[in-house]
């Protein structure tokens, strides 16, 4: 079933390209009729890697090499108000995550939508919009200054029985409805989703959705979604930026019964002269209503707190870049809280399209000890080499 949607949508987005004229490339290969009101474009990528890493009071050394993303994206602009595209993504699981196998998941759709600009200060979009909460979320991991996101993002601490939601800051998936627009300096973006928050599980149930929000203010010139100022602006660009987004009911892996999640972020980008620098600051809010049969350690209500930064500069303007990137997650009850840190440098050998990332990073988090009994803490260190390929 999933080989003919594919085929389906290729066929769809491909047939009216045997009247195209013009062929190109701009950020993507692509083509498009004489009168420029149809435009087809391509994209791809394949990032792979060699890492090593070692973690005290933990399983042995591991080193070995894996291939982290390739996906092909395709989307096409119709009268430059109605967009439709997808990507056919194959993605191995993220390293930050612990206890989780390094191999490749089964080959998925992500990013499919459509949308319409009704007018240029107000867009909506339907299919997997996710829910909007921070500047690092809606940014493309093809321009990560290291080779993972911040860990305030990216890492689920090894689920127990001691507290509930063990998770990071990170904004779901989701399939629903995206309004975003912007107006001279003010930008916004809300997103309604199913509460299953995944792209590929639907509920019937009207009461369980979620809802994100995020606006934002450019104080200067527009902060790029990338986390690298590769262009070595002449101008000042910043960007402060605020979000929140509640979460429906759900029972978390630990047995509670959770009412509601509301999180918060508030965040601010700065790009000049090849210097960037990205850091947001994150709050939640957990409600829960049963502790479940297995919930050791919990309170009505849950307060946590996180943050990251991340730091470039171009020593050589376009080819090399150094860069730094830490990040804690605070959370409330035992063994509950994780921090990383690392630096590591990026070589553009022609431009963004083929690069080198070199990173060390050292990271703390907790886990459960083989008699479920009490928590270990763990510390981890980890060097990874990753090429990317992009077109």
């Amino acid at each position: 079933m999933k080989k003919l949607i594919i085929t389906g949508l290729l066929m769809v987005l491909l047939v009216p390209a045997a009247a195209m004229a013009d062929v190109g490339y701009d950020g993507g290969f692509y083509v498009q009729n004489d009168e420029k009101t149809f435009k087809l474009k391509f994209t791809g990528r394949v990032q792979t890697s060699f890492f090593y890493e070692k973690e005290k009071n933990g399983p042995a050394a591991t080193m070995q090499f894996r291939l982290r993303r390739a996906l092909l994206g395709v989307g096409a602009d119709v009268h430059e108000i109605v967009h439709i595209g997808f990507s056919i993504m194959h993605t191995s699981t993220d390293l930050s995550i612990p206890n989780q196998q390094q191999t490749f998941q089964n080959v998925n759709i992500a990013g499919a939508m459509a949308s319409i600009k009704v007018i240029p200060a107000f867009v909506v979009t339907a299919g997997m919009v996710g829910l909007p909460l921070a500047m690092i979320n809606e940014m493309s991991s093809a321009w990560y200054l290291m080779s993972e996101a911040p860990i305030v993002i990216s890492r689920n601490d090894t689920l127990s029985n001691l507290t509930p939601l063990r998770s990071s800051f990170g904004a779901p998936d989701g399939i629903g409805i995206n309004f975003a627009g912007s107006y001279w300096k003010w930008f916004y973006s809300l997103s309604v989703v199913n509460n299953t928050e995944t792209n590929y599980s639907f509920t019937d149930n009207t009461k369980a959705m979620s809802f994100g929000f995020r606006t934002g203010f450019n104080i200067m010139d527009p902060v790029p979604g990338s986390l690298t100022d590769f262009e070595c602006s002449q101008t000042p660009k910043l960007t402060v930026s605020l979000g929140s987004m509640y979460q429906g009911g759900r029972t978390d892996n630990s047995g509670a019964v959770i009412k509601y999640l509301w999180t918060s972020s508030l965040g601010v980008g700065f790009r000049w002269a090849g210097f960037s620098i990205t850091t947001e600051g994150f709050y939640r809010r957990t409600r829960i209503t049963n502790l479940g049969g297995t919930v050791l350690w919990a309170r009505p209500k849950l307060t946590d707190i996180g943050y990251y930064a991340a730091v470039g500069y171009y020593v050589i303007p376009k080819k090399l870049e150094i860069a730094a990137q830490a990040g804690q997650s605070i959370r409330q009850g035992p063994a509950n809280n994780s921090w990383e840190f690392g630096g590591g440098l990026n070589y553009y050998i022609f431009e963004n399209n083929l690069k080198v990332q070199l990173g060390y990073t050292m990271s703390r988090y907790f886990a459960l000890d083989a008699t479920n009994t009490y928590t270990l803490e763990r510390t981890k260190h980890n060097v990874t080499l990753m090429a990317s390929a992009l077109f």
